[in-house]
């Protein structure tokens, strides 16, 4: 997978598994206008992704992908053709990830979650355990170790700073991390196809408030188009890092801020 440096901090792109979505839960879009979105299956495939923030002596987890399961299509949403039909969503991947980046889950000081989504917070307590030590709703909650974030801009580590981007849910947070004069913003499910990148027309079927959260993704895009800030959606093709060139061009980050493992 891609890392990349923010000043002390090396963040890392983890994979937990696939989603394979249908085409209606992306409301606009037209397949016959962008058909390069289209895997051969008939479904849209995308990453559940997740990100790992080392650095400053602090080691945070960003989202916790899907858990070990698997899910099928929902009930009269033609599925992905092969025989036997895949699953819709599968993960489980996210913990060898962790130890192929040298991490253990006791490694990790904090799990930041960007927004209460089974695709994002599948592995703080698969089957009720906790998978991390300090993780799992019930058990931290009764621990007092579980804090919910509120306001525009809650800091998390010197830099690194969570901040509200609603609209995909009420209370949906990206991470900002800032250093040296670099930026990375963890865009989480502000966006969740490069094809919304230049087409706004094209919503997504979770968003909570299809109208605010267009509205986001514009603030945010709009933000690192201007800044030239690497940006990072938890669910594009490959969880490449990006810069947006003219047009919202995304462009994969090279040279001496990126690098492939």
């Amino acid at each position: 997978m891609h890392r990349i440096t923010v000043g002390d901090y090396t963040v890392e792109a983890l994979t937990d598994g696939l989603c394979r979505i249908p085409i209606p839960f992306f409301p606009g879009l037209d397949p016959a206008e962008h058909p390069e979105v289209l895997d051969p299956d008939g479904t849209v495939h995308v990453p559940i992704g997740a990100f790992l923030v080392r650095g400053q002596g602090r080691t945070i987890l960003v989202d916790t992908g899907f858990g070990p399961r698997e899910t099928g299509f929902p009930h009269g949403v033609t599925p992905a053709a092969g025989d036997p039909t895949p699953p819709m969503g599968e993960g489980g991947d996210l913990l060898a990830a962790l130890a192929k980046a040298g991490t253990a889950p006791e490694d990790v000081d904090t799990v930041f979650v960007t927004h209460l989504h089974s695709d994002h917070m599948g592995w703080l307590a698969p089957e009720s355990t906790p998978a991390f030590a300090r993780v799992g709703l019930e058990a931290v909650h009764t621990a007092g170790s579980i804090e919910a974030i509120h306001g525009e801009a809650v800091p998390l580590a010197p830099g690194v700073t969570a901040r509200h981007a609603p609209g995909h849910t009420p209370g949906h947070y990206v991470l900002d991390v800032e250093a040296d004069d670099e930026r990375l913003i963890l865009l989480g499910d502000v966006i969740h196809a490069p094809v919304q990148l230049r087409d706004d027309r094209i919503h997504f079927i979770a968003d909570h408030d299809p109208t605010e959260a267009a509205r986001t993704r514009r603030r945010w895009l709009d933000e690192a188009e201007r800044t030239s800030a690497v940006i990072a959606p938890a669910h594009f093709p490959g969880l490449e890092f990006l810069r947006l060139g003219p047009g919202r061009t995304p462009v994969a980050v090279q040279g001496f801020t990126s690098q492939t493992r």
